[in-house]
């Protein structure tokens, strides 16, 4: 159930970042797909600058998805690294 709160608390933080909004409207437990709106791999190595291990690029196995980020949240995850991501990603989507 942590897994599960967690994981819509970074939804719904990521979710609200310019330019980045939740692929699929589905329910989910702990892993969700982000529709970027910029090259997934680029913003994961945004986050690698700041220390964060971004999410899986779904293009590296589907082109069409490769705007595409699976997020995994765990009971590991705090709230502040949540928190952290989420700085980190509404900084890059205002470049």
């Amino acid at each position: 159930e942590l897994c599960y709160h967690k994981a819509n608390y970074a939804a719904q933080q990521l979710g609200s970042i310019k330019k980045t909004r939740l692929a699929f409207a589905s329910p989910f437990f702990h892993e969700f797909v982000l529709d970027l709106g910029r090259p997934a791999a680029e913003v994961n190595a945004h986050l690698l600058e700041h220390g964060i291990l971004g999410g899986y690029d779904l293009g590296q196995d589907y082109p069409s998805l490769k705007e595409h980020l699976l997020i995994a949240v765990t009971e590991m995850n705090s709230k502040e690294q949540i928190d952290m991501l989420v700085d980190a990603l509404s900084e890059h989507s205002h470049d």
